[in-house]
């Protein structure tokens, strides 16, 4: 049964601290291929392993989940409930399900919880996510339609490499054949999803979604006035190194925001306890989209 395997592979792991996939394949009697796609699955559930090539690589645990007998300590299953648990939580699928039941017969009383429970439309996205997931074990060249963040319409040809759950959205990490480099594209924009053939996958490395230059891109350092009401919510977005208490109420914040609707929505988002000083720009800009929606509401 997969799932056996797969627990079966990290307490191998951490008793043997290495393999290579030829060995673990010959262990569990499946291919070679069939071992990688675990590796994948239990690194995509939270399982801390990496894989090393060349002469002396293999697939490793990091140092830090090695334990004594038994191998695995009540906090590292856990551990690796809460990650099986957060997986389910978002794919819903019934591999996980099965390992948090299995888990579960360790009587562990979890003191640790995520709750990334997903709105309606992120339950109907799952369908298109897991034949992404699929085109993506199988090598599988797609075009779908896209509708980029500007509202303009484009059809894209596409090798898939990697799903990524950020922030309550679903995103694609994919080679575009048109444009010869790699990109992100939000899954919620995609539509129309067309398989091809099988391609040979690329040298991918994997896109950071930590705030870097595809996030950032084109915003511009706004400083607002943040009312104590909702300054959690900004602490949470960049920490506390761009905020500064002005008063026992209100906190200058330096945020980045792009210059057009986009922007001025997520300001929107925190209505009256939000204010724009600077760059004055951007505020009389700000302001002029305030009145283009209230003159909606006036004829």
């Amino acid at each position: 049964m997969k799932i056996d395997r797969h627990m079966g592979i990290i307490s191998y792991l951490i008793d043997k601290q290495k393999a290579t996939a030829k060995e673990l394949a010959s262990l569990f009697n499946v291919s070679v291929r069939t071992i990688m796609r675990d590796i994948d699955d239990l690194t995509l559930a939270g399982i801390p392993l990496y894989v090393a090539q060349g002469k002396n690589g293999g697939i490793f645990m990091m140092e830090n989940f090695k334990s004594d007998k038994p191998p695995l300590t009540t906090i590292e299953l856990s551990s690796i409930e809460t990650s099986l648990k957060s997986r389910y939580q978002v794919l819903g699928d019934n591999s996980t399900f099965n390992a948090i039941l299995k888990l579960n017969k360790t009587k562990l009383n979890s003191d640790f919880e995520i709750d990334l429970s997903l709105s309606q439309g992120n339950l109907e996205l799952r369908k298109i996510v897991f034949q992404l997931l699929n085109s993506i074990r199988k090598n599988i060249r797609i075009t779908f339609e896209y509708i980029n963040s500007k509202g303009e319409p484009s059809k894209r040809n596409c090798e898939p490499y990697r799903i990524v759950y950020k922030d309550r959205s679903w995103y694609l990490d994919a080679y575009d054949n048109n444009k010869k480099r790699f990109s992100v594209y939000k899954i919620a924009r995609i539509s129309g999803i067309v398989f091809h053939e099988v391609f040979e996958k690329r040298d991918f490395t994997p896109i950071p979604y930590d705030g870097g230059t595809w996030v950032n891109k084109d915003k511009i350092p706004v400083t607002l006035y943040v009312n104590k009401i909702v300054i959690d919510r900004f602490i949470e977005l960049i920490g506390n190194n761009s905020i500064k208490k002005i008063d026992n109420d209100i906190y200058e914040v330096i945020y980045p925001l792009h210059d057009n609707e986009w922007g001025y929505n997520v300001l929107l988002g925190y209505g009256k306890y939000v204010k724009v000083i600077l760059p004055e720009i951007f505020k009389n800009n700000f302001v002029l989209y305030i009145d283009n929606i209230r003159e909606q509401y006036s004829k």
